[in-house]
């Protein structure tokens, strides 16, 4: 289900349907009819589990990223940070890769790329973020 997770740009919406699956990935363990009045946390109490896959989709996506930044491509970091050719489409600007990056780590485009640079500081922060989207 998660296979290539760390290229996804991922939205409200996107996150919502993840949880959902999970949950009914737990229900179907369980046996439980969607008629039944049985809430979500019911079920995670019930088989002594937490919500885990968006958690592991947002260190997948955090650790790719820190990978990409740290290599000696070009190609991928100017992708990643949007520098390409030609016009954009009208509408509404699509969500961007960064965008969730920015979002969970809570700082802004170079003070993340400096943070990728340093390894160790990198991962702890991939730690922080991982941990301050599930407490929310």
């Amino acid at each position: 289900m998660t296979y290539g997770a760390e290229g996804w740009t991922l939205r409200k919406r996107d996150e919502k349907k993840i949880n959902s699956a999970e949950m009914w990935f737990y229900r179907r363990l369980l046996r439980v009819s969607w008629k039944e009045k049985r809430t979500d946390e019911a079920i995670l109490a019930e088989l002594q589990v937490r919500r885990h896959l968006l958690e592991s989709i947002r260190k997948r996506k955090l650790s790719f990223f820190g990978h990409i930044c740290r290599s000696k491509c070009t190609l991928m970091k100017d992708i990643i940070q949007g520098k390409l050719e030609g016009k954009r489409g009208r509408g509404r600007p699509r969500a961007a890769y960064l965008d969730n990056i920015k979002t969970w780590t809570r700082r802004n485009s170079t003070e993340i790329y400096t943070m990728t640079e340093r390894r160790e500081e990198w991962r702890e922060l991939v730690q922080k973020a991982v941990r301050a989207a599930n407490a929310s």
